[in-house]
Formats: structure tokens, C-alpha cells, sequence
């Protein structure tokens, strides 16, 4: 298990080391993008379809959020001060104020980062206002639907477990899970920037 430092105590030169090796690994290489719709209640959980327009809804059911995972085309393990072994480029996110998600715990929600709907994909901008990811995708327009009902994305960013070429890829879902387990995803929810 790849467990960040759990001890809240951080170090200069382990934080100066983190956001240079997430530097050059983001020059290497960009995100991959997922994106799906799911419950406001369980926002890693298995895509589920929105009505479309025209069909009814159940008006006491949960509010349907959209989702966007970036994922690092390419890990950038590496080591603080402390000994603790960290995935890089999320720490670098962390650094900027996007919270780790952990299990068992909702997003938190975090005005200073957010997406952008693209002609091609999606932009996470970070607290300066810089894009801190960029994932091409077809986005679909019940995920557009639901981000602008909202204002608002619930939005992940780090590594998931590696895939395995013998078996088929999981959902992202499911990866996001074992994801938030290992420690290596942050998440909030953040505006839609349109």
C-alpha cells in the first residue's frame, strides 16, 4: 500500500522535492479523462443514467451529479524527507489546497480550483487560475446537464491502481475506490467555469 505520510507534519524540502518531480512528469505527460453522472449521496459510485428531457423524474430523488476523474497518464513515485513514498503530482495538487479523499469520507468543497467545459474536454484550473489538467474527451451532454444544474463538479485527481492487460478495464468507479483506500486521489467539489 502506497500510504502517504499520515503524521499532518510537513517539510519544506520534501514539498520543494514533490512539486519538482510533478513538474517534470507533467511535461512527460497529460491526463487521461474520465467522466460520468451519478448520486449526490455517492459520488465515486457506478455511473447511472439521467433522464432525458421529456421523460419523467422522480422529484424526491437524489440530485445527479457529474464527475470528472483526471488521472495521470504516468505515475511520478517518490520519496520525502520522512521516508513516506507519495505519488508526486497529487501532492503537488494537495499542496495547492485540494483535499486527499480518503474513504469513508465525502468531497469537501473547495472554491479556489476549478473545471472548464472545453470544445474538446475538460481544464482543472488550480487556485491561480492556471490549468493544473487537461483531459480531451466527448463529453457527454447529460454530464454538461448536470454540471451546469449544479454549478458544480465533483472532481479527483490522482493515480489509480495500474490496470492489467489480461483483464478487461474496470470502471473507473471501481478503480476510484481502491484508489481512495491507497491515498493517492484528492477531490472536492469546485465550480463549473464557464
Amino acid at each position: 500500500m502506497n500510504q502517504p505520510d499520515s503524521s499532518g507534519v510537513r517539510d519544506k524540502v520534501s514539498d520543494a522535492w514533490v512539486l519538482a518531480v510533478a513538474d517534470d512528469a507533467k511535461r512527460r505527460g497529460g491526463e487521461r479523462l474520465h467522466v460520468w453522472v451519478t448520486s449526490q449521496e455517492k459520488p465515486w459510485a457506478a455511473p447511472f443514467p439521467i433522464p432525458q428531457p421529456g421523460q419523467p423524474s422522480r422529484a424526491d430523488g437524489p440530485v445527479v451529479v457529474a464527475v470528472a476523474w483526471f488521472e495521470p497518464a504516468s505515475a511520478a513515485w517518490t520519496e520525502t524527507l520522512t521516508g513516506s513514498r507519495c505519488e508526486a503530482q497529487v501532492e503537488a495538487a494537495i499542496l495547492l489546497g485540494l483535499p486527499r479523499w480518503p474513504s469513508a469520507t465525502h468531497p469537501a468543497r473547495v472554491t479556489t480550483w476549478g473545471v472548464g467545459l472545453g470544445a474538446t474536454g475538460l481544464a482543472l484550473h488550480d487556485p491561480t487560475g492556471h490549468v493544473f489538467a487537461y483531459g480531451v474527451a466527448e463529453i457527454p451532454s447529460t454530464w454538461a446537464t448536470a454540471a451546469r444544474a449544479l454549478g458544480a463538479v465533483a472532481v479527483v485527481y490522482g493515480v489509480g491502481p495500474l490496470q492489467q492487460a489480461v483483464h478487461s478495464e474496470p470502471l473507473p468507479a471501481q478503480r476510484l475506490t481502491e484508489a481512495r483506500r491507497e491515498g493517492t486521489v484528492a477531490a472536492a467539489w469546485v465550480p463549473l467555469l464557464e
